[in-house]
């Protein structure tokens, strides 16, 4: 070492204790920095057994354990929402295809009409709006109308029933978009489906924990995060 180097020693030991001092803040600051909050466990995801599919295939829900399920509730019919939430679904599992999570992620929906519509028809419903119907990481079931009550309302809390149109003297309804759904203008079906454009997440050990009540407007950035917060990866 050189002499003129000797009189930067100390220099030098300063900025290295400083620099030390400041990385321990900033350590002590992170740990100090309060993880974000558990999602709530909002109860068990409702179990059951034979469910079809769009394709007519047969369905338990132990199919779907261990894994991450997306849960929304359509009406193949819908000229409102339901066309707009199968969109976004389809553009989800897009996504999910991205980051790589397509095989830790089930999307799953609920034919909220199984007493008007079959198979065939939730599967038109479904590739009018983006989906693969032979995808088998995005699900539409149906069921008897007992069974799909007992799954929907009774299971994932929400409502819906049937409108023919005639009850009139009712309160002013909230405005609804106008969607162009092909295989309705076909059908002339002369009914809706009123039911809660809800949007719920399960994690792996089938309980529910989150729920959105505007299925068609949550971003694919806020569920993609949701999602990861429940793998064990992300534990």
């Amino acid at each position: 070492m050189k002499r003129g180097d000797l009189r930067w020693t100390p220099v030098i030991v300063l900025v290295l204790l400083l620099a030390g001092g400041v990385a321990g803040w900033l350590i002590a600051q992170r740990s100090n920095t309060p993880a974000a909050p558990r999602l709530p466990d909002l109860g068990q995801a409702p179990q059951f057994q034979g469910l079809t599919d769009q394709l007519g295939q047969s369905v338990d829900s132990s199919r779907f354990a261990g894994k991450v399920q997306v849960v929304t509730f359509l009406f193949p019919y819908c000229t409102t929402y339901c066309p707009l939430i199968a969109a976004h679904l389809a553009g989800l599992e897009s996504a999910l295809e991205l980051a790589g999570l397509q095989e830790e992620v089930e999307i799953v929906a609920y034919n909220v009409d199984p007493a008007g519509s079959r198979p065939e028809q939730m599967r038109t419903f479904v590739e009018e709006y983006g989906w693969n119907p032979r995808d088998r990481h995005l699900e539409y079931l149906t069921g008897t109308p007992q069974k799909i009550r007992r799954i929907v309302t009774h299971g994932y809390h929400v409502a819906y029933e049937k409108d023919s149109g005639n009850s009139g003297g009712g309160p002013a309804l909230t405005p609804q978009p106008e969607v162009v759904n092909p295989l309705a203008a076909r059908a002339h079906a002369g009914y809706d489906i009123v039911h809660n454009d809800a949007l719920e997440i399960v994690d792996p050990q089938d309980r529910i924990r989150k729920v959105y009540t505007q299925a068609d407007v949550v971003s694919n950035q806020r569920l993609l995060k949701v999602i990861e917060s429940l793998l064990p990866r992300s534990s």
